[in-house]
């Protein structure tokens, strides 16, 4: 049966398969006008290279690729091709040329022209350096006055602003050479501009990068018809890699051989995990409140902003949804030092409403998005503590930023009126694709763990985590009048979008945080379809339907209360998984991230001789999403061997195991699942 590519990723066809090209040592992906995965042997010494246009709100302006030429030999390579990014006002062309050499060189070309008046904050190359190739790791850097030399940090480093003027790490450059392995420097040159590099783990991206053109020349320019870009971009490398298995980090990525996930120590207990109220405005029916209470959410985010009217009814409205599918409030309030009124009248609300409180978030009062938003104003946590904590009670009071992570790293809490920590998470700040999201998984536990480390012992909410940013920037770029809307991602109903949801869990979960609040209930940014309606053909669902995602949810619900174990993986970009104990056993999701079937073998399994396994994939998903009871009473045991099991993972499979502790008089044991009523 073909597998119907809208459930696997959400689209309508496949993407192409990148092509591996050769440059005498070296190999590299290309992946359409990206490359990606430069390698030394099986050193990585760059992530990915790509031009962005980058319009002046820093929406991307995606370019469509035509005339791609490819001539390649056994150890060279020439790729040329031409591309147009055009938006409103916004018309760049530019003609790429990229070339590698016998001796592991590397040479990308854009020579690019502008056509009319616009302006853009951004046009130029981005080359990623994976964590695990950067942090840690010395560099030289060449700049306008000299070498500068360092490490590049293991705590995140914060995005610099001087004055009101956003900058890099240190000063800009022309060449980058970076130690990724002992003896062996990855070396980027930069021709037609200068680079500037920044730890994007602010905005759980899974890099650090080296972009053209520097924040520090202030944004946006003005473009003037006609204008002429050309930047060439270099890539090399110094030394030599070390021999295979001499070294750990140039085989930890595992390439040969099936993913190993290996359970570890015991790393902290199972995070609150809730859903945001629907932003379509409409109330949960029965029926979906009902399919809800199978995922059993811990909380409902409700979002209020103290200058709007419509507070009391978008509460009564949460609140009515929170008792349907059992779950408590939690309070995003959106201040300032004049919202003194307005909180008042939310008391005399929130007394109506008979749900609990489980936390509060407390945001500064503004609109859209801003690029140099700081943690929220103590004075304005402490309004809106003493306000409501008489009617909520002592829970947590946590301020911090509704954007991201980096708001909070440059401007961290001091004052004790502040009793938690709150950012949101999105992968896809600067890069949508498929490959970078998953690439950016990392990030979340990078993030968590900077939080806890200035925290001092305050819970951190990670609230809420969606795939599509939901105000902006769009790094895939606005919206078409006839399209869906660019905070809506189409993976939401997918395969990919559970497998990456099971990614994130992971992260989060193992990393420390207190609660997470993920997507919205209902909708297209939920966890569940609509009842009503007919379908849309931009949107991959039926009503009715739960979402792939639904069903990881829905698992880690049932072992509410479990601890979390350390589970890492050999390949974390095949697969992840999230492993929990509790009182009826160890129990585990693990999840391909990749579009092509394959295999993982998992150790550390315990002492039993089985295991019970349901399988999420392309053969088994349309049966879940339309009848998740009938799906989830489903399970197939298997024999694990030595406290280890290997099993066969389709193109986005997401696999719950279940292991009992001790024999189980009655076989296999599959845990008691709630019913729908």
């Amino acid at each position: 049966m073909a597998t119907d590519e809208r459930l696997l990723t959400g689209r309508g066809e496949a993407l192409p398969a990148p092509i591996e090209l050769r440059a005498g040592p070296a190999t590299v992906l290309l992946d359409g006008a990206d490359l990606r995965h430069v390698r030394l042997g099986d050193v990585e010494l760059i992530q990915r290279v790509y031009m962005a246009l980058r319009d002046a709100p820093w929406n991307t302006i995606p370019g469509v690729v035509a005339n791609v030429q490819i001539d390649q030999g056994p150890d060279r390579f020439r790729v040329t091709f031409d591309a147009r990014h055009a938006h409103e006002e916004i018309d760049f062309t530019w003609c790429g040329h990229i070339e590698g050499g016998p001796d592991g060189t590397i040479r990308y070309e854009l020579d690019g022209t502008c056509h009319g008046v616009f302006k853009y904050s951004k046009i130029g190359f981005n080359v990623h350096h994976a964590l695990d190739r950067a942090i840690g790791h010395a560099y030289r850097a060449t700049t306008a006055t000299g070498e500068l030399r360092g490490v590049l940090p293991t705590v995140i480093d914060p995005q610099r602003i001087v004055g009101t003027t956003l900058t890099g790490m240190f000063d800009p450059y022309r060449e980058l050479a970076l130690e990724v392995a002992p003896g062996l420097e990855a070396v980027i040159a930069l021709e037609g501009d200068m680079l500037e590099l920044q730890d994007h783990r602010n905005w759980t991206d899974g890099n650090f990068k080296s972009y053209a053109t520097p924040l520090a020349l202030g944004f946006p320019f003005d473009a003037s018809d006609g204008k002429r870009i050309r930047q060439v971009l270099t890539i090399g490398f110094s030394g030599s890699a070390p021999a295979e298995g001499r070294h750990g980090p140039a085989t930890a990525r595992g390439r040969e051989g099936p993913p190993t996930i290996s359970i570890g120590a015991p790393t902290g207990p199972l995070p609150a995990i809730g859903f945001g109220a629907a932003s379509h405005g409409v109330p949960l029916t029965p029926s979906e409140a009902a399919r809800l209470t199978l995922a059993s959410p811990a909380h409902l985010r409700v979002d209020l902003a103290m200058h709007d009217d419509a507070v009391p009814l978008l509460l009564a409205r949460a609140a009515s949804e929170a008792r349907a599918v059992g779950a408590g409030l939690e309070l995003a309030i959106h201040a300032n030092e004049t919202s003194g009124l307005a909180l008042s009248g939310l008391v005399a609300a929130l007394n109506r409403i008979g749900v609990p409180v489980v936390r509060v978030l407390v945001y500064y009062l503004r609109e859209g998005f801003s690029s140099l938003l700081g943690f929220t104003p103590a004075g304005v946590v402490r309004l809106v503590r003493e306000t409501l904590e008489p009617i909520t009670g002592a829970v947590p009071f946590a301020g911090g930023t509704n954007q991201n992570f980096s708001d909070i790293n440059r401007d961290r809490p001091t004052d004790p009126i502040v009793t938690g920590l709150c950012f949101s998470v999105s992968p896809t700040v600067h890069a949508a694709d498929d490959a970078s999201i998953v690439e950016n998984l990392v990030g979340q536990s990078e993030v968590v763990t900077m939080a806890r480390s200035f925290a001092d012992g305050r819970p951190i909410s990670v609230s809420p985590v969606t795939i599509a940013t939901r105000f902006g920037p769009y790094p895939a770029g606005p919206s078409a009048p006839d399209d869906i809307p660019a905070a809506v991602d189409v993976r939401q109903a997918s395969l990919l979008g559970a497998a990456w949801t099971v990614g994130s869990l992971k992260h989060v979960a193992e990393s420390g945080a207190d609660s997470v609040t993920y997507y919205e209930t209902s909708g297209w940014r939920g966890v569940v379809e609509r009842d009503s309606g007919p379908p849309d053909p931009r949107f991959p669902s039926r009503p009715g339907d739960v979402y792939p995602m639904f069903h990881a949810f829905a698992d880690v619900a049932e072992w509410r209360g479990g601890t979390v174990l350390a589970a890492p993986s050999s390949q974390p970009l095949a697969v992840e998984a999230l492993v929990v104990d509790d009182r009826t056993g160890r129990h585990a999701l693990v999840a391909s991230l990749r579009p092509t079937a394959g295999r993982v073998v998992m150790t550390g399994l315990g002492g039993s001789p089985t295991a019970t396994v349901r399988i999420l994939d392309a053969a088994s998903v349309r049966a879940a999403m339309m009848d998740p009871v009938a799906f989830r009473s489903r399970a197939t045991a298997f024999s694990i061997l030595n406290g280890r099991l290997e099993l066969g993972l389709d193109a986005y499979a997401v696999v719950r195991i279940d292991i009992p502790h001790g024999p189980h008089p009655d076989g296999p044991h599959i845990p008691d699942r709630p019913q729908l009523g």
